[in-house]
């Protein structure tokens, strides 16, 4: 079950940010296998934190956490971004922002909806 999460939460990921990128103008290849490959790295990093976290309380799991670590995240790629496109870090800034804010807005709706969903099955076959 864990690694399912984990993999839907890297396809939803994967599927919101390069709809965001396409959207934004982002569409050579190039770009395109980079968000692909940033994401396959920071992703579940930052869902392994998040698990760690959860389970061993090191710090308190709230909002503030996971902004916190959504923030990193939008560095880390921008960072990687730059890097790997030499392009202009103002617009692989707001591209990394945008995209994370997208897909941890996504994810949360989702998740939400599916929890309150899976958790309706499960009172009707009770």
């Amino acid at each position: 079950m864990l690694i399912f999460n984990f993999l839907w939460a890297l396809t939803l990921t994967e599927i919101v940010e390069l709809t965001v990128a396409y959207l934004l103008g982002f569409r050579k290849k190039s770009i395109i296998i980079t968000i692909i490959s940033v994401n396959l790295i920071t992703n579940p990093v930052l869902n392994y934190l998040l698990l760690l976290n959860y389970h061993f309380s090191f710090i308190k799991h709230n909002l503030i956490i996971i902004l916190f670590l959504e923030m990193v995240m939008v560095f880390v790629e921008w960072k990687i971004l730059v890097y790997a496109l030499i392009d202009k870090p103002k617009n692989l800034f707001k591209l990394s922002l945008i995209m994370n804010f997208c897909s941890y807005i996504s994810g949360v709706f989702i998740f939400e909806i599916l929890g309150i969903y899976l958790s309706y099955i499960a009172r009707s076959l009770n």
